[in-house]
């Protein structure tokens, strides 16, 4: 089975444009965030499924929109990238609140 391997970052798009693709210049990378990535990564014979949760370790809240986005690689050498997702959270994030999210590639 093929691994899969997955790299989260959060961002914060300076504009509301949310047609920039993942991994894109012109974002912000907030800190303190802690992630947490579920063990069990689902495989479909159409999507590449992650889940997991961020909270907010911080004094700030993060404000909406903001964004998670991932990138998926065919194995542990982070060689070839199979591609990427983004979730959109219309939701802020308040100091010691977490978040639940999913990423699919399909």
């Amino acid at each position: 089975m093929m691994k899969i391997l997955l790299i989260i970052s959060i961002i914060l798009l300076i504009s509301c444009d949310s047609s920039k693709p993942v991994g894109s210049d012109g974002v912000n990378e907030l800190t303190n965030l802690e992630f947490i990535i579920d063990d069990e990564k689902e495989v479909t014979s159409t999507a590449l499924i992650v889940k997991g949760s961020v909270q907010n370790t911080g004094t700030i809240n993060v404000s909406s929109p903001w964004y998670i986005e991932g990138m998926f690689y065919s194995d542990i050498n982070f060689t070839t990238i199979l591609g990427g997702a983004s979730e959109r959270i219309n939701v802020p994030l308040e100091p010691g609140v977490a978040y639940n999210w999913t990423l699919s590639f399909s």
